[in-house]
């Protein structure tokens, strides 16, 4: 322990004072002057050795005597050790009763320094240590020095203190703990008691009191016992050294209980020496009814799960721990085709795979071993359920499933999917057949399903709406998808072209403010397009959009909620009806026109020729004067080919009539023969002069039919008139007739086919035919006879209908 330095005259310490104070008066004398630096040294490392903080004081004078003690910064009036400095926080020993201002302590130390008395006493240091000083005096000849040892004692004051507190503490604890036992064992819900070395109750819980019907204390005091058999039950305990456990019927308050009563020993040394008649007993009862009742239902519950199991047409095998068949089904049975009386003898796992390995009933393993030693592994191996398929050499395939079964072995799930998967095949056919036709169909096709997300598209719905592959991925909404078709479906506004500039008109274009009204425009449109998208109605029509193309739409409900839209590109189609309407147009005007013309012609024409005809009868009447014989054949002459120009106009008229489609029928009783003969002498000389054989054939019993002679005679006629000008390679010519079945057949065989052409008399010829037939209900054949022209068929009803009139 370091000393700090004195202040005493000469820097000597207070060991230099204690010690050697006599030694410095002989100042002549260097070699005494050498022992005494030497023993004060000593003296110092001594005090410094101290076990106790010090402060001394010192009376010497030493310093008038000993000018070298000048240099010794120990030496001084008072003194102190470094850790009292440290413990007080003072710097010099005269500030001891500063740091300590006890009043005994003061005294003390006044008496000490003044005579020399000696003090011990006790204080508390503001930092809260106890403190134990003692003052003594040191002499030596006529230097004296006082000293006072410091002790602090407050480890070993409060030691005591605390080994008291600290055993109360745990005296406390083990109360405590003890009404918490008691606490933990009275909240048990069961019994528990024990018995002192007679095996009488010498403790119990509270349920143990009420399963009794009474209070602890006073159970004890009775000694009342739970069932009859608990001591003898607790001696056979204490004799075997080890618990023992029964079950015993009980009635508890107005129940009939099942208890499991239990009794086990507690070795404990007695005052003899302990040994078996020193050994407590302690028991308790568990309450099994709960349990009891469990397994009744658990074991009803597992008779109705095997009865339902029997009659599932799921094969289904239940293993027990030590791999036997301790369930099957009927299905499984069948399924194997294995014998059901052998099945109940329990086989194992093993054996059954033996068996159906016999019967060609397991897949084609190349290792069987390791593929029967990989399933008997599964009893303890397998924490999870396990499914796999298996291809048995009959082609059948099974689904097979494994897993634990909670009461310990296995259960086998088997399913024969062959059918199954033959139908999934044949789906997921269909399904890639359907959606490659999707795919590469014209139409574009978009489903929205029920929540307005697109469930389905094809490239061609992209590439009309011109949306690229992420605009549709991930079931867009149909509010998101019809704002991307927004550049093709917001139309300009009036006085903007498609291109957006500005019209030519100088007018003001948007609304009363002048703004361009596509956005609030564009939302009425986009909500209106999304209601009639998922409209479940089916709907079709077309949509002109901004670029002038044209879109064809449909919608359609599907069953599932979802709707599905249809939509093509007809803008070549639209431009080509477009064109064709106007083209039809045309020809309309142009055949009103022609018409008219013929109309206006016939008009002029019959006016002269009735002035011709009427004035060619009054001649062969002979009104003004007879006639000789060339001038009445002259007469004659001019009426015959006037009546002949008259008919020919009339045809003119009648084809232009059925060329206009509104013609009316005069209906009457029409001689089939005479009109075939009609039609050939009016053709007859024209076919003989060109060099054909015109032919008629009418059968006998042709007999009539009602409809429009005339009619029907100017469509054989034009007929015969086309065969004609476009004779057959044979040269003949037939007109026939045959009545069958309430019909009637007009024949022209070797007729011009109209392909041949189709510019001239015989395409007209047949298409006025035709127009002629189907007014009489009835409709023309066509048939092409190698080498030998067409042969046309007129098959009309005997009846002719009564409406008459084609439009």
């Amino acid at each position: 322990m370091a000393a700090r330095p004195c202040k005493f005259p000469g820097g000597l310490g207070v060991s230099d004072v204690v010690g050697f104070a006599g030694f410095f008066r002989n100042k002549d004398s260097r070699r005494q002057a050498e022992h005494v630096a030497a023993d004060r040294d000593r003296w110092r490392a001594m005090l410094a050795a101290a076990p106790h903080p010090w402060c001394a004081w010192s009376a010497s004078e030493i310093a008038d005597t000993d000018p070298a003690a000048d240099a010794d910064p120990g030496v001084g009036q008072s003194a102190l050790s470094d850790d009292a400095a440290a413990l007080l926080g003072i710097a010099s020993a005269d500030a001891l009763t500063v740091a300590l201002p006890a009043p005994e302590l003061a005294v003390a130390l006044d008496r000490l320094r003044r005579h020399g008395e000696p003090f011990r006493c006790e204080t508390t240091a503001p930092n809260g240590r106890r403190l134990v000083l003692t003052g003594r005096r040191g002499a030596a000849g006529v230097e004296r020095c006082d000293v006072v040892w410091i002790e602090d004692v407050t480890s070993a004051r409060y030691a005591a203190q605390d080994t008291a507190r600290r055993q109360e503490e745990e005296a406390g604890a083990a109360r405590s703990r003890l009404a918490e036992l008691q606490a933990a064992a009275d909240a048990l819900p069961i019994p528990v008691w024990m018995r002192d070395r007679a095996l009488r109750l010498s403790w119990c819980n509270r349920t143990y009191a009420r399963a009794v019907d009474g209070d602890p204390a006073t159970v004890l005091a009775e000694g009342r016992e739970l069932t009859g058999a608990g001591p003898a039950l607790a001696e056979r305990a204490r004799s075997g050294g080890f618990a023992q456990s029964d079950r015993v019927p009980v009635v508890i308050g107005t129940e009939r209980r099942l208890l499991e009563v239990t009794e086990a020993p507690l070795p404990f040394a007695g005052e003899a020496g302990g040994g078996e008649a020193g050994t407590l007993v302690v028991g308790y009862a568990l309450d099994l009814t709960p349990l009891e009742e469990m397994r009744g239902e658990l074991d009803r519950h597992l008779t109705a799960h095997a009865e339902v199991l029997e009659r599932l047409g799921t094969a289904i095998a239940i293993f027990g721990p030590d791999t036997r068949l301790r369930f099957f089904n009927q299905a499984y049975a069948r399924l194997w085709d294995l014998d059901e009386v052998w099945l109940r003898t329990e086989p194992t796992n093993a054996e059954l795979l033996e068996e159906l390995r016999a019967h060609r009933r397991l897949p084609e393993y190349a290792d069987y071993q390791t593929f029967k030693r990989e399933r008997l592994t599964r009893y303890t191996h397998l924490v999870e359920p396990l499914e796999e398929l298996l291809h048995l050499p009959d082609g059948t395939t099974l689904r097979h499933l494994a897993a634990p079964h909670p009461l310990g072995g296995l259960i086998t799930i088997l399913e024969d999917v062959t059918n199954t998967l033959a139908l999934e095949s044949s789906y997921n056919t269909l399904m890639a057949v359907q959606q490659e036709t999707l795919d590469n169909l014209a139409e574009g096709i978009a489903v929205f399903g029920g929540d307005g997300r697109l469930k389905l598209s094809n490239p061609a719905f992209a590439r009309i709406w011109d949306l690229a592959d992420d605009d549709l991925h991930g079931e867009p909404h149909i509010a998101d998808v019809i704002e991307r078709m927004r550049p093709l479906l917001e139309m300009p506004p009036p006085g903007l072209d498609k291109a957006g500039e500005k019209a030519a008109a100088d007018k003001t274009v948007g609304d009363r403010d002048g703004a361009y009204p596509g956005a609030a425009t564009w939302d009425a449109l986009k909500e209106e397009l999304i209601g009639a998208t998922l409209e479940r109605s089916v709907r079709s029509g077309r949509v002109e959009r901004s670029d002038g193309s044209m879109v064809e739409f449909s919608t359609l409900p599907l069953p599932d909620g979802a709707v599905l839209n249809s939509y093509l590109d007809v803008t070549d189609g639209a431009r080509l009806e477009n064109a064709l309407r106007a083209s039809n147009a045309a020809l309309e005007a142009a055949d009103q026109l022609k018409s008219e013309f013929i109309a206006n012609v016939s008009h002029h024409l019959r006016t002269p020729l009735n002035g011709i005809i009427g004035f060619a009868e009054v001649l062969a009447n002979q009104y003004f004067g007879e006639l000789n014989g060339r001038q009445m054949e002259y007469v004659r002459g001019i009426l015959a080919a006037g009546e002949r120009l008259l008919e020919l106009i009339d045809d003119v008229v009648d084809l232009t009539s059925l060329g206009a489609g509104v013609t009316t029928l005069d209906r009457g009783p029409v001689n089939l023969p005479d009109l075939l003969d009609s039609v050939a002498g009016l053709t007859r000389e024209w076919a003989r002069r060109e060099g054909l054989r015109l032919e008629v054939i009418a059968p006998a019993g042709l007999g009539e039919m009602e409809g429009d002679g005339k009619r029907l005679k100017q469509a054989l006629f034009t007929l015969v008139v086309g065969a004609i000008r476009n004779p057959p390679p044979d040269r003949r010519i037939r007109l026939s007739g045959e009545r069958l079945n309430g019909s009637v057949t007009l024949s022209v065989s070797g007729a011009a086919a109209p392909e041949l052409d189709p510019q001239g008399a015989a395409a007209l010829g047949v298409s006025l035919a035709r127009s002629v037939v189907e007014l009489h209900g009835g409709r023309l054949e066509l048939d092409e006879t190698n080498g030998r022209g067409a042969h046309v068929r007129c098959v009309m009803p005997v009846q002719a209908p009564v409406n008459g009139v084609r439009a």
